[in-house]
């Protein structure tokens, strides 16, 4: 009863609400950037770290100074990770790529009339896929995963209607092993897609006023 009480009843009372009305609907596109996509410098090798780009898309919900959002984000290599000197034994590169599915959450604060700045907690849904480089060829990465996360941004007004951001997000999240670092040794490379990312975009307001 104590669940039902709690947690059920207003659970269905709020989905029962107009979502329409009761808050702002927002869209959003944007462009990305990740240094050390790969983590390699969590791996404590000599490498030239891998650089990936990302575009992607964003839905929001805003009710009152809370939001909830979700979307999907693309993140390619324009720079793939080189490892030098056998320093992760048989692994001499990354080449990895993978579609981001987050889940969102936080608090939104106006700052005047200027726009306002927000963070927020919660988890992705990550596609793993690509290759890394092994002196005996190349291993697949087919990968998916869960992972959690930050965010914080600023949002700045344009019109009634549109709005740019810049946002960072911080994603912890690693692949089981997959590649073997030695010949004759069990697999024990895995991808480490933790990292920061960088965000700047357009939101565009469905019913802000």
């Amino acid at each position: 009863m104590k669940i039902l009480s709690y947690y059920i009843i207003p659970l269905l009372l709020f989905c029962s609400m107009p979502i329409y009305s009761a808050g702002t609907i927002s869209g959003g596109l944007y462009l990305g950037y990740q240094y050390d996509a790969g983590n390699l410098s969590g791996k404590a090798v000599d490498a030239d770290l891998q650089q990936n780009v990302a575009v992607g898309g964003l839905l929001r919900i805003d009710l009152g100074i809370l939001f909830f959002r979700t979307g999907a984000d693309f993140s390619y290599p324009f720079e793939k990770g080189r490892i030098h000197n056998s320093s992760a034994g048989d692994i001499t590169g990354t080449d990895s790529w993978f579609v981001e599915v987050p889940v969102y959450a936080g608090l939104g604060i106006p700052v005047r009339d200027y726009g306002m700045f927000y963070m927020g907690a919660g988890g992705s849904y990550i596609f793993g896929m690509g290759s890394v480089s092994a002196t005996s060829g190349n291993e697949q990465i087919n990968e998916q995963l869960f992972g959690w996360g930050f965010i914080a941004g600023i949002e700045s007004v344009v019109s009634n209607d549109l709005s740019l951001f810049v946002e960072w997000e911080y994603m912890t999240v690693s692949s089981s092993p997959f590649a073997s670092s030695g010949t004759g040794t069990y697999n024990d490379y895995y991808m480490d897609y933790t990292g920061n990312r960088y965000r700047l975009g357009v939101m565009y307001h469905f019913n802000r006023y």
